[in-house]
């Protein structure tokens, strides 16, 4: 379970002291989040894991589409692809048969799926039914810290902290084993799917 969450967010802030603190809210964040219909972006993670003396990195490319889902494709070290809608999660490894998760054969997985979602999207009602909520913007921009409140997702994380302005820049995950991922999306675009791109939700 906790492989999913970490590839895609492996699917995210501190309260800085400023004169210039502005008074954003979750509604705020969720309107700008849905003035883009198509999100196109690339990222970095890295992993920080207790025990390892250098980060694991992987980097790829990710297509989020209000109407079909998510799409998100780590291209090194090695080639893997997801998709998610809200009928269904789809993740392949270098081209091998894909593994398919729905709310019928592993209902409790699946429900990562609308909180991914939520988190992506900024979903107001989602987001607070699942975490505590910190929320402050300075200079321009904005962070959100999230802290589990509920089970199964406080047994696995301690915290998901996002940070962005126009778009989400950086996703850092704390996890109860003191390891930790952070994922950095560049070269936003916000142009309409080609014929291509569409199919790559199918």
């Amino acid at each position: 379970m906790k492989k999913y969450l970490i590839t895609i967010i492996s699917v995210v802030m501190m309260m800085c002291f400023s004169t210039s603190i502005y008074a954003i809210t979750l509604e705020d964040l969720q309107q700008q989040f849905s003035k883009h219909k198509i999100i196109h972006a690339d990222f970095i993670q890295e992993r920080y894991i207790n025990g390892l003396s250098a980060p694991l990195h992987s980097s790829g490319k990710m297509i989020i589409s209000q109407d079909l889902g998510l799409w998100w494709q780590q291209l090194t070290p090695f080639i893997m692809t997801l998709k998610m809608n809200q009928q269904r999660m789809e993740q392949s490894v270098d081209g091998q048969q894909p593994q398919i998760i729905t709310a019928e054969n592993q209902p409790q997985l699946f429900q990562f799926n609308h909180l991914l979602t939520a988190i992506f999207t900024a979903d107001k009602q989602l987001l607070e039914n699942n975490f505590e909520i910190i929320l402050s913007e300075q200079n321009h921009q904005w962070t959100l810290i999230l802290t589990p409140k509920i089970a199964p997702l406080n047994k696995i994380f301690k915290q998901i902290t996002l940070h962005g302005n126009t778009y989400l820049q950086t996703i850092a995950i704390d996890d109860k084993q003191d390891d930790k991922t952070i994922i950095t999306f560049k070269n936003h675009k916000t142009t309409k799917l080609t014929q291509h791109e569409q199919l790559l939700f199918k």
